[in-house]
């Protein structure tokens, strides 16, 4: 699965609002525990082309967020990160 996690829950929730108008495959959901570092929040991307569309909804983001790839009990793994 692709997160985005966001750094604080107004962030996290912009973001959903924007993946919905957009008619993105994408929902709200805690952050899981293994990644850490951002708020309790993260977008997570589903269906066949999630990374695809994680990717690009990353690009269009102007606030400090990190995208993520997690399959099972694998460690997370960062894609890219976007500082302030």
């Amino acid at each position: 699965m692709i997160y985005l996690s966001f750094y604080t829950t107004t962030h996290s929730m912009q973001g959903e609002a924007e993946a919905k108008k957009r008619g993105l495959d994408a929902a709200l959901c805690p952050t899981p525990r293994r990644i850490g570092g951002s708020c309790s929040l993260s977008l997570r991307f589903d269906g066949p082309d999630a990374e695809a569309e994680g990717r690009a909804f990353f690009e269009s983001m102007t606030v400090p967020c990190t995208l993520y790839r997690m399959e099972g009990e694998e460690e997370p793994e960062r894609l890219a990160h976007r500082d302030a």
